[in-house]
Formats: C-alpha cells, sequence, structure tokens
C-alpha cells in the first residue's frame, strides 16, 4: 500500500526545462510582437481586429505544448498590453463600441481549461476544494442568467467569471513547475510594471491622440478630463481603477526582484499609481505594505521602510507640479471628509439600494445582469455595475451561489493561513490577494484582469505548499537511503 508520502510524490512529473525548444518558442513570440507592430506602423492596426486574437490563440496553444512558463508569462502581457491595441485599432480604422481584440487574454488563457479537462478526477482532492466551489458557484450563475438575459451577455460575463479561476487551477496543477513559474511571473511584472507605468507617466503629460479619442467615445466621468495633466491615468487598460489595481500588484512584487532595474520600475510603476488618482488602489498599497511589514524579517523591514520613505519622496516631489498638487491633494482630503465625496455617496446609496433589491430576488439575477440591467451611463456619478465585489456576487451568483463561491474562497484562505511562510515570492502574492481584498467594496476583485491576479497569486501560494512538502519529502527519501546504504 502507498503511503501519502509516495502518492504525493508520484503526482508531479520531471518539469521541462524553461529553455526547451527555445528557437520554436522564441520565434512564436517575435511574430506576436512583429506583426503588431507592422500594422501599426504601416497604419492598417485595424487588420488586428482579426488577425491578434486568431494569432495570439495560436502562439498561446504554441506556447501551452511546448513551454507552460513561458505560455504563463505570454498570457500576463495580454493582461498588460491588449487594451492598448484595441484603441491603436480604434484610432486607424474607426471607433467601435465592441471590439474581438480584446478576446485575445480570455481565448489565450482559456487553453489552461485543457489541463482542467485532463485532470477531472483530481478535482475531488481536498485541495481542490476552492476550485471546484468557484466552479459550481458560477455554473448556477450561468444557468439562472441563461433564462433572463440575451446569450452574448451571459457569455460575455462567463469569461470574466471562469477563465480567471480555470487558469488558477492551471498553475496549482503544473506546481512541479512552480519554481519556473515564479520567475516567468516575476520577470512579466518586472518589465511590465516598468513599461505600462512608464506610458502611464508619459501618458498624463502629454495625453496620445489615440488615448483622447478613445476617451471621448467611452464618455466615462471616472477617466477626468481627456487633457494632458488632467486626465486620470490608464496607461495600456481600459480603465484607471483597473490600471491602478494591477501595477499596485506589481509595485508589491518588485519588493521581491532582485537587480536594479526593479528601482527603476517601482519609481515609474508608483508615479502612475499616484496619477490615477484611484483612492481604491491607493489603500491596496498600504494594506499591502502594512503586511509585508509584519511578516517580513528585521532587515527586510528596513528596507521596506526605505522603499516607503522613496514612495513619499516621489509623492512630495509630484506634488510641486501644480496641475499634480491640485489633483492629488484633492483625492487625498476625501478621506477626511468622504461626507462631502460624491463617488462616496453614491456607493453607499448604491449598496442600500441593491441589497433591498436583492433581499427581493434572493436567487440572484444570474450572469449578465450586471452589464445589463444595472449598467449606468459614462456621465452618470451613481455605482457602476463593476464597481462592488459584494453586489458583483450577489446580483450574478445569488445568496445561493455566493454561498457556494464564498465556501471555496473560505476554503483557500484556511489553506493559505495554515502556517508561516519564509518564501519572499509567496509573502509578497500574500500582500497582493490582501491588498486586492481591501478595495472589495470599491472594485470588482473577482472578474477579468483582477479575477486573474487573485487566482494566480493564490495558486502559486499553494502550489509552493506543495513543491516544498515534495522538496521536503525528497530529501528525507535520499537521507534514508544513504542510511540504509551505510547500514
Amino acid at each position: 500500500m502507498s503511503t501519502p508520502t509516495q502518492v504525493r510524490a508520484t503526482s508531479f512529473t520531471p518539469p521541462v526545462p524553461i529553455h526547451a525548444h527555445k528557437g520554436q518558442t522564441l520565434g512564436a513570440l517575435l511574430v506576436i510582437i512583429v506583426v503588431p507592430v507592422l500594422c501599426i506602423a504601416g497604419n492598417e492596426a485595424g487588420l488586428l481586429r482579426i488577425v491578434f486574437p486568431a494569432m495570439s490563440l495560436v502562439v498561446g496553444l504554441f506556447l501551452f505544448w511546448r513551454s507552460k512558463p513561458l505560455y504563463v508569462g505570454f498570457v500576463c502581457w495580454l493582461w498588460f498590453l491588449t487594451p492598448f491595441l484595441r484603441r491603436m485599432a480604434d484610432f486607424q480604422s474607426g471607433w467601435s463600441a465592441t471590439s474581438t481584440v480584446l478576446l485575445a487574454p480570455y481565448l489565450v488563457t482559456g487553453i489552461s481549461a485543457i489541463t482542467l479537462v485532463t485532470s477531472l478526477k483530481h478535482l475531488g482532492d481536498r485541495r481542490s476544494l476552492p476550485y471546484v466551489c468557484a466552479f459550481v458557484g458560477v455554473f448556477y450563475g450561468t444557468t439562472i442568467g441563461s433564462v433572463r438575459y440575451p446569450i452574448a451577455s451571459v457569455l460575455q460575463a462567463l469569461l470574466n467569471w471562469i477563465v480567471p479561476v480555470i487558469f488558477g487551477f492551471f498553475v496549482y496543477r503544473h506546481r512541479e513547475l512552480y519554481q519556473e513559474f515564479r520567475k516567468v511571473i516575476e520577470k512579466s511584472f518586472l518589465y511590465g510594471v516598468l513599461l505600462t507605468g512608464a506610458y502611464g507617466v508619459y501618458q498624463f503629460f502629454n495625453l496620445p491622440d489615440w488615448d483622447r479619442l478613445w476617451m471621448l467615445n467611452v464618455q466615462m466621468n471616472s477617466f477626468g478630463t481627456p487633457e494632458a495633466l488632467k486626465v486620470r491615468v490608464f496607461s495600456t487598460m481600459n480603465a484607471p481603477a483597473i490600471f491602478a489595481a494591477v501595477i499596485a500588484c506589481g509595485v508589491l512584487l518588485l519588493f521581491n526582484v532582485k537587480g536594479k532595474l526593479r528601482l527603476l520600475a517601482a519609481a515609474c510603476g508608483f508615479l502612475a499609481l499616484i496619477f490615477t488618482m484611484s483612492r481604491a488602489s491607493w489603500l491596496s498599497l498600504v494594506a499591502g505594505f502594512i503586511f509585508l511589514a509584519f511578516q517580513m524579517e528585521m532587515r527586510q523591514r528596513f528596507r521596506l521602510a526605505m522603499v516607503t520613505a522613496a514612495c513619499i519622496i516621489f509623492l512630495l516631489a509630484s506634488t510641486q507640479i501644480p496641475a499634480v498638487n491640485d489633483l492629488v491633494m484633492q483625492r487625498i482630503q476625501t478621506f477626511s471628509d468622504p461626507s462631502h465625496d460624491v463617488s462616496y455617496t453614491a456607493r453607499i446609496e448604491g449598496h442600500q439600494q441593491a441589497f433591498q433589491l436583492i433581499a427581493e430576488e434572493p436567487f440572484g439575477e444570474g450572469l449578465g445582469s450586471t452589464d445589463t440591467a444595472h449598467g449606468t451611463e459614462g456621465d452618470d456619478d451613481a455605482i457602476g455595475p463593476h464597481d462592488s465585489t459584494v453586489l458583483e456576487f450577489l446580483y450574478s451568483l445569488g445568496w445561493i451561489g455566493t454561498l457556494i463561491y464564498a465556501t471555496g474562497l473560505g476554503t483557500l484562505g484556511l489553506q493559505l493561513m495554515r502556517k508561516g511562510e519564509t518564501d519572499s515570492f509567496v509573502l509578497a502574492s500574500k500582500a497582493i490577494i490582501i491588498g486586492l481584498i481591501a478595495q472589495c467594496l470599491l472594485n470588482s476583485i473577482m472578474l477579468g484582469v483582477l479575477g486573474f491576479m487573485v487566482w494566480t497569486f493564490a495558486s502559486m501560494c499553494l502550489a509552493q505548499m506543495d513543491y516544498a512538502e515534495r522538496t521536503l519529502d525528497k530529501s528525507e527519501r535520499t537521507v534514508e537511503a544513504a542510511e540504509s546504504i551505510a547500514a
């Protein structure tokens, strides 16, 4: 009979080196970079609406087959940059309210469903319970929504809900690749924060025409004024709140990254975060800092204190620019006097009205309801359909689906807290999760790119726990074998 240790050990397969098939994988990545650049340079970015999703899917499948770590990195970059390509397509070929370009990250991330299909028997494992509960909760919401709303709206919502969970399960199932995944994610966020942060700073001081045109078309109050020094930065992503949340995650992860480049990346990222004027993500960053301060060793705390001091210096320096000072001070003052903050008041009223409505529909309205039944106009100051994780859950999944999904999240939380960690990447991942949770009443953190962040970093924590146990078991077996030979 096999022991639990032996069963756990045999569940791992030898990892494929990240540099295997290097020429083929680099060639595929080169294609996905060069083609969009040529389309934009040739003033034919409209072709990306057809070419980019299809090409991304093909490259994603190839990387999934040849190098899963590089596949993970490719997915990260698609979430970072795809909205920018959509704006370039609209700028060169005319505005379109919907764009197939935005399907690329969902299609490529969804490739990880191959792992789900081939690992159905492992869903009965105790540590797979968070994913199972999430799948069941989303399936419940999909069933309710499919009988109430157009199938297109339901499918769009389903992609936002289910793709992050599927990808998280993929990361956990391939936990033998933890070290390779970690390196790729760290490098992706290092260069991602540097690139998107630098572009965000440029966007604030010199708003490009393609970004201005997009702002004029979407007409969202939350984006600020479509002028330099008055825009709320959204960089290469779709909205200031989304970009701010992602960049806050990246800045927290940079504490774990070594090298001088991380200092430049952190500076660009932090400045861009200031220019988003997103108080929710400011709060997220502070919450992550506090967690790290209590969890890190003394030497690391000193480094954290130095970084915090540097952030304060950057903040003070940026406020020497009159336009920046006016915007930042106006946002900061709302913390001390929220009663005069239009956004705060709208959220309080929106939650009160929503809870009254939800009480009349305990089974929920189903997936697709937030955009179809609770959408707002761009110039409307009311709470939006994705401005609260709690309301997103209750509208889409009802009390039953929310309870099922929450059970999975609770189980996930218990697994993450079951023991203290010294792995720096895991500490940074937990700080990111805590930071995102801190803004759950101010943002919808379980869908789309933010859901991708939550499930990916949580799954990496679970993967590290199993990876560490597997390494320990292997060491113990090696010692036992050596002792038996010596005897």
